[in-house]
């Protein structure tokens, strides 16, 4: 039967959100279309990948349960699809059922019962003990005195949770009674219902997730497993991330798998569902802390380290296929989907913290990490063994980082070491590691800091190789053995006291050369056509050259909540674009989230550290004719061009903060430049809550009237001249125009309909239509799909994140930016 199928999407990009859910949604969506299904969206996001699709139908308007109620009358919606949407989606699922009752369409991969487990967990709670499965003790409250009252039964510490959480959910720790009052009031404020959940504390136990999916035969597996090396008290999103499991016995881990199998079916799930466990490791007990059935942070982890299909496998199992006969890419062996992912690496995902740009724009903000996030985003290091992994992941998050500097370590005393141990911050591994050079017992840190022994022992061998390193300089055996277990170029220069270029030349000389291996979800067991690789310094290389002409994509790395989300739309439309020209292209990031990472958008992937060494061994080996790289990568362009390699700039700007006090506004004139000349495109205005744009303010007076410099650049793209009023005092120069910033870019695809990131790409590779000049010489009389839209920044609960002082500029990191259709009435 062919459904009218309505995607819900995941609206703003916040903390717990970042871009992994419309990277799923842009996939679902080929999925649903290659059954000739009819697919639908509605979002509101600016940064949405999927919004720009022209072969579907998107709804550009507000996620909430009016507009979609009005959707599924206007497009007799026959099915909803709400776990690429995150949580909001599973709520407004949940609300279209109760209001239309029987009359509801089809909710597919997962049941009401499941929608309230999974915003509720005293619901949660109940359907486990139904199950016979553990879970944590909790007490609902809806008033200050059963919030107190929870609490001494429970005594401290406690945790306190958002029932129904308006955006995603909020898991504040309180170790006395003299914390609890506020962390009840910041929860019942974010609480649809104004209740609120206390939870007995599990801190310092162990936190393990599995990834299963089941089909509606009960056909169960287990895509893949991770573990946190930070016990619970740390917030998952800002611990650091392994998978394959390291150190959970196999007694114990298939007790857990069983389990994963068990709420799979008990809660009928026909898709998806990433069960989350805390373990006391002492006792090998263990406890359910969340069950989810929506494709997350979690899913986009596995889905990269595995190669396993798994948003393709999930969206057959939704509409009722099993996974014998799930349709499924040509790439993989006929039965991918019943085999249970094996791995022969390791992946580790590192947080990424916000920080440095909040102190550089003078704002402080606590380091120490708990239960409430604070980092936005994350990088991943790949490796043969897991200091390959943690020293790759370490460089590819935070190499610029100023807490990540060596000479803080050594500056810290001994009582500031124990106080860093007891109370993790960000840079907690170097932390750990200068704790180990000071002579601290595995065992000792081991209990300070909940961590396993296993990891200790990891990063002691990462102390004895830089060691090892510094008292042998240019010592070719030392080198190989470091090269092998993670080490960067640039580390070892530093080690040697040398600089870089000659590092790079003596492992030449020595024959000390990468090799890239595949991702593979048999581990090379069955014959596949693997796209995705990553590097290491073994014998046998998995990779050769893609082609003669070949394109290489630089993405736009750890993310950065808006921010980062209209980096990786900008260049994932670059790739996609190149892909449509028929020229082979080959993607290179280390953000499992991102975009870019969605298969179909390139030949190949490589997921490597975005440093100047990773990329030139990229390109090295596959000699692509043409480099694109994000403008903000100052540093990357300039050693890349100083090494002769020709770089094509995807130019931005950051958002400027506006320091704009009250009502002040500012002008922005909106510019596509084709390489020669400057063509007005829309005219803009932007305060600190957002930008608005307007059809009808670009009059035929003004726009004869408005400044056209020569610009003396050869890249084309979009640009911008930002100025307090018209008319203009004063002359234009090309010195006043800027790189359009990404966010900007994104708004005014979506607001005209024109996706303005491929025009630049068809310009900069010559290969511009008939219709692109048209466009351009007939922009006036242009129909957009909006004639006036505002993007809007949401003022999100930064401070309550990041414990910060002060309000920030909205538009620093575009915070839960949204968009909307502005009418006259």
């Amino acid at each position: 039967m062919v459904e009218r199928i309505l995607l819900i999407g995941g609206s703003t990009n916040d903390f717990g959100k970042e871009t992994e859910g419309d990277a799923a949604s842009y996939q679902v969506v080929d999925m649903l279309l290659a059954r000739n299904h009819a697919v639908f969206i509605i979002d509101d996001n600016p940064f949405s990948l999927t919004l720009g699709r022209k072969d579907i139908v998107t709804i550009q308007k507000s996620v909430n349960t009016t507009n979609i109620l009005q959707a599924i009358e206007d497009f007799n919606i026959t099915a909803i699809i709400p776990t690429v949407g995150g949580l909001t989606a599973i709520r407004l699922a949940a609300e279209v059922l109760e209001v239309l009752e029987a009359q509801a369409p089809k909710i597919l991969g997962v049941k009401p019962a499941l929608m309230d487990a999974v915003q509720n967990s005293k619901t949660l709670q109940e359907r486990l003990l139904q199950l016979k499965q553990p879970a944590i003790k909790t007490k609902l409250a809806s008033n200050m005195s059963e919030v107190f009252d929870a609490a001494r039964d429970f005594e401290f510490p406690v945790v306190v949770r958002p029932v129904a959480p308006i955006g995603q959910t909020l898991r504040l720790q309180v170790e006395s009674a003299d914390d609890l009052e506020l962390a009840a009031e910041r929860a019942f404020a974010r609480s649809l219902t104004k209740q609120v959940n206390i939870d007995q504390s599990i801190a310092g136990y162990q936190e393990v997730s599995l990834v299963v999916v089941r089909d509606r035969r009960d056909t169960m597996l287990v895509v893949g497993g991770v573990e946190d090396l930070d016990p619970v008290g740390i917030h998952t999103a800002d611990s650091i991330a392994i998978t394959p499991i390291q150190t959970i016995p196999d007694p114990l881990y298939q007790r857990m798998r069983q389990t994963a199998f068990i709420l799979a079916r008990g809660f009928e799930v026909t898709g998806l569902l990433e069960v989350r466990f805390a373990v006391a490791k002492d006792s090998e007990r263990y406890v359910i802390t969340r069950v989810t059935p929506y494709y997350d942070r979690g899913s986009a982890l596995v889905t990269t380290a595995t190669g396993y299909p798994l948003v393709p496998i999930m969206t057959g199992l939704m509409l009722g296929e099993t996974l014998a006969e799930t349709q499924i890419p040509k790439n993989y062996p006929k039965y991918t989907a019943l085999m249970e992912p094996s791995m022969d690496h390791i992946v580790m995902r590192f947080p990424v913290f916000p920080f440095d740009e909040l102190e550089d724009n003078g704002v402080a903000a606590q380091h120490r990490l708990d239960t409430v996030q604070k980092s936005v985003g994350a990088t991943i290091g790949v490796g043969r063994s897991l200091e390959e992994a943690l020293e790759k992941a370490l460089r590819a998050a935070h190499f610029s980082n100023r807490s990540f500097s060596p000479t803080i370590m050594n500056a810290l005393s001994d009582n500031e070491i124990i106080e860093q141990l007891i109370h993790p911050r960000d840079n907690r591994i170097l932390v750990l590691l200068e704790a180990l050079k000071r002579g601290y017992t595995v065992d000792e840190l081991a209990e300070l800091t909940k961590i396993d022994t296993f990891y200790f022992y990891k990063l002691r061998k990462i102390m004895e190789l830089e060691r090892a390193v510094s008292e042998h300089q240019f010592d070719a055996e030392v080198l190989r053995e470091a090269k092998y277990y993670g080490l960067s170029d640039g580390l070892i220069a530093r080690l040697w006291h040398d600089d870089y270029p000659k590092i790079r030349r003596y492992r030449w000389d020595n024959g000390i050369l990468p090799t890239y291996k595949a991702f593979e979800p048999s581990a090379g067991e069955f014959e596949e056509s693997v796209s995705q690789f990553y590097s290491t310094f073994e014998q046998e290389n998995e990779t050769n050259r893609l082609g003669e002409d070949s394109a290489l994509v630089i993405g736009a790395g750890a993310f950065r909540l808006g921010d980062g989300a209209a980096a990786s739309n900008v260049m994932a439309s670059v790739a996609g674009e190149l892909i449509n020209n028929g020229i082979k292209t080959i993607i290179m990031n280390n953000n499992p989230h991102d975009l870019t990472a969605i298969p179909d958008l390139a030949d190949k992937h490589y997921f490597e550290p975005l440093e100047i060494s990773d990329v030139m061994n990229v390109i090295e080996v596959e000699q692509p004719t043409r480099v694109f790289v994000p403008g903000n990568r100052i540093k990357l362009i300039t050693s890349l061009r100083e090494m002769g390699i020709r770089v094509k700039v995807i130019a931005k700007d950051k958002y400027l903060p506006t320091s704009m006090a009250g009502e002040t506004e500012q002008t922005l004139i909106n510019y596509f430049y084709d390489g020669k000349e400057l063509h007005i495109i829309a005219l803009g205005h932007q305060d600190n809550l957002g930008i608005v744009l307007d059809r009808e303010a670009l009059t035929t007076s003004l726009l004869e009237s408005l400044p056209r410099p020569k610009l003396n650049i050869a890249s084309p793209g979009m640009y911008q001249l930002v100025v307090d009023r018209l008319p203009i005092d004063g002359e234009i120069t090309a010195a006043d125009i800027r790189p359009m910033p990404y966010t900007h870019l994104n708004f005014l695809e979506k607001v005209t309909g024109v996706q303005w990131t491929r025009l630049t790409v068809r310009f900069m590779i010559e290969r511009v239509t008939d219709a692109d000049r048209s466009l351009l010489a007939n922009w006036s009389n242009y129909q957009w799909i909006f004639n006036t839209a505002q993007l809007h920044y949401a003022r999100v609960d930064m401070i309550g994140h990041l414990r910060i002082a002060e309000e920030l500029d909205n538009g620093l990191f575009a915070m839960g930016a949204s968009y909307r259709e502005l009418t006259s009435d």
